[in-house]
């Protein structure tokens, strides 16, 4: 802010003043004027004179005006209603206001509004005129400067940081004429996150800047010039790093280009870049290094942010390459498991669990490889109208066989649970999942409480949850007396890959798993936990008012007519145990090992086969090359596709080419004899 008494600015940085517009209703103040700039240096300037805003508006919006001089008692305005006005109507004019009084409040407050200075008319010479009005024209061209230099500022601060190596060779000869030069950078640094330093190496002296000691959460002074006060607030992994790279640059005589760790306060840690030249006598020896410190703990959560996803981009293509390959290993595992009880119907109460076990194993070894291709977004299940409590039934039954004596399971539901739409596979993930964690924060034993409710949200209750909407849910809570968790790692649990268990013992997608099925199924997580007091888990899923889904129609009703399929499958496992089951349910069966061998069999007995099954993933003739040529002897062909990968790709893939159905393995017995009806009768 200009001020009367300030000294006077060098010819280098004055501003070329050519029309001048005083507003002024007295005009023998107003002729006072005219005569000091007449004796000033700014011979060339123009004044024009108006005696009411109105006339000074309508002059501006006509001619062009280097700078305004307004006094604040006008016939037509008065105050600061005058300065309102004319900043409104002519924007981005700058302006001295003239006043009589000598109210500082007023003169401060004319400047906050927008003013470029103000003068105390009784005060007013020729020399402190002309400074004033060429303050006030630097001023704006230094506002508009600071403007534009918001939407370039990356370029703005490395030209400003060449401004400030520039600068300290001369600092003490020109620190006047920088003045203005150093608040526009404090500014610039201040929005970058940066600050400068300045280090003499002999005496081992350091100029730190406010800015920098700001981005190390310290108070201005508190590294009090030297170089130990700074090393300290290092991390304590990276100090040793940084030391030997500070010395090497000296050593060397090279820049420093150097990122490190910083303690802001004992939670938070950020990272800092520094970069830097060294500055040499004569002789070549090191006298000065001076740079910038950078704050730049947002680029490296970005870079962290990258990494995380080419790891899930990995995971996802780690996931497709072996779910076909485990498929087809829990394919005639489950087959037999299905199959044993048909051939072997006087078994033993004990070993017909085994029997069902077994098959409960290889379904559940499937649905895990389902839940790792749903986190990679490789996998859409299929959505019916379900009632949440069948599905915690079959929870509490496996938590019951498996989980440790020492852990009391409760569980409880409203009598009248409204349904849910969902996939009941990926739902039974989520409980399962909630519950295993649950039981791992109870190593010495507890309570699981299961509870589920019907609830009606309105607008306040969901203001918490920003994904959510009004309307009517089911919750579903799952309790635990366990250690709970601190704020720290509460904010963190859905993050994939984080997780506090030992290594070996998690990987850290589960619940990173859970909260994309629940959000997937338009529904939202609350999770509350205290440590030492337990963890809360509240999973909140859209009710339907529609009847859950009938159960599947009996296997009887699924009976084949002695129809003739043609099974083709490279494994071999596989081929014999369909084979088995497919006659158990009055089929006749024919099995191919490859494409090759299943083209010359429906060759030769094409009359005779009514349906083949095709595995989509073989060697050398994979089921997407054999439904053309199947087409090709036979367009009426039917066909139903199998594999091991169930992505919503390959799915797609088989129904293009024309196949009716689509199988994923293992395959289910009930899910098989329902396709062969539909496609056989139709």
């Amino acid at each position: 802010m200009a001020r009367n008494s300030r000294a006077a600015l060098p010819r280098s940085v004055a501003c070329p003043i050519f029309n001048i517009l005083l507003i002024e209703d007295n005009l023998a103040e107003a002729r006072f004027l005219q005569e000091l700039l007449k004796g000033s240096g700014l011979y060339r300037a123009e004044l024009i004179h108006q005696q009411r805003l109105a006339d000074a508006l309508a002059y501006c919006e006509a001619h062009p005006v280097d700078v305004i001089m307004l006094d604040l008692s006008l016939p037509d305005s008065c105050g600061l209603a005058s300065l309102d006005a004319l900043i409104e109507k002519v924007p981005g004019r700058p302006i001295v206001v003239l006043t009589n009084t000598n109210d500082d409040d007023l003169a401060v407050e004319a400047v906050r509004r927008g003013a470029q200075d103000y003068l105390f008319k009784r005060q007013v010479n020729s020399d402190v005129l002309v400074r004033s009005l060429r303050y006030a024209i630097e001023r704006q061209q230094v506002e508009e400067a600071l403007r534009e230099a918001n939407e370039t500022l990356e370029l703005r601060v490395q030209q400003r940081t060449n401004q400030l190596e520039q600068a300290n060779q001369l600092l003490r000869q020109e620190i006047r004429e920088r003045e203005h030069a150093q608040d526009r950078l404090a500014l610039a640094q201040q929005a970058a996150r940066m600050g400068t330093f300045e280090w003499g190496i002999a005496e081992n002296q350091v100029i730190w800047s406010p800015e920098l000691e700001a981005l190390y959460g310290v108070d201005i002074g508190a590294f009090d010039g030297n170089y130990d006060a700074w090393i300290s607030t290092i991390y304590a992994d990276d100090r040793l790093t940084v030391e030997r790279t500070l010395q090497q640059a000296i050593a060397h005589n090279r820049p420093l280009d150097t990122e490190f760790r910083i303690l802001k306060s004992p939670h938070e840690i950020r990272w800092m870049a520094v970069k830097s030249n060294i500055f040499c006598d004569d002789s070549g020896c090191p006298q000065r290094m001076v740079g910038i410190h950078m704050d730049i703990t947002e680029k490296k959560q970005l870079e962290a942010k990258f990494l995380r996803a080419q790891r899930l981009e990995s995971l996802g293509t780690l996931a497709s390459g072996i779910a076909h390959d485990l498929n087809n290993i829990l394919t005639p595992i489950l087959g037999v498991a299905q199959l044993l009880p048909l051939k072997l119907p006087d078994l033993d109460e004990t070993t017909r669990e085994l029997v069902e076990t077994l098959g409960n194993s290889a379904r559940r070894g499937s649905s895990l490889i389902k839940q790792i291709l749903s986190f990679a977004r490789g996998v859409e299940g299929k959505r019916l109208c379900l009632q949440p409590a069948h599905i915690l039934r079959e929870v509490r039954q496996i938590l019951t066989q498996t989980l440790p004596k020492t852990v009391e399971i409760s569980v409880s539901t409203d009598a009248d649970l409204w349904t849910v739409l969902g996939d009941v596979t990926q739902l039974h993930q989520v409980f399962m999942n909630l519950c295993v964690n649950a039981r791992d924060a109870m190593p010495q034993g507890g309570t699981l409480t299961i509870e589920a409710h019907n609830v009606q949200l309105d607008d306040i209750q969901i203001q918490p949850f920003p994904e959510a909407h009004p309307g009517a849910y089911v919750v579903v809570t799952i309790t635990d007396t366990g250690r709970g968790m601190s704020p720290e790692i509460l904010s963190r649990i859905f993050d994939p890959f984080f997780t506090t268990k030992d290594v070996g013992r998690g990987t850290g997608l589960g619940l990173s798993a859970v909260l994309g099925i629940v959000q997937s199924h338009g529904g939202f997580l609350d999770v509350q936990s205290e440590v030492g007091q337990g963890s809360r888990f509240s999973i909140y899923l859209p009710a339907v008012q529609t009847p859950a889904t009938p159960p599947e129609e009996g296997l009887t009703v699924l009976m084949g007519q002695q129809e003739t399929l043609l099974i083709v499958d490279d494994e071999a496992a596989i081929r014999e145990v369909l084979k088995t089951l497919l006659e158990t349910y009055h089929y006749q069966v024919l099995t191919a090992e490859s494409g090759l061998a299943a083209m010359n069999l429906y060759r030769d007995r094409q009359s005779e086969i009514d349906l083949v099954l095709v595995d989509m993933m073989m060697p050398g003739i994979d089921g997407a090359a054999m439904m053309p040529l199947l087409q090709r002897l036979n367009p009426e062909v039917r066909a139903i596709a199998m594999s091991g990968l169930n992505a919503t790709r390959t799915v797609d893939q088989a129904y293009d080419l024309g196949f009716q159905a689509f199988l994923s393995k293992p395959i289910v017995t009930e899910e098989l004899l329902k396709q062969l009806r539909c496609c056989l009768e139709n």
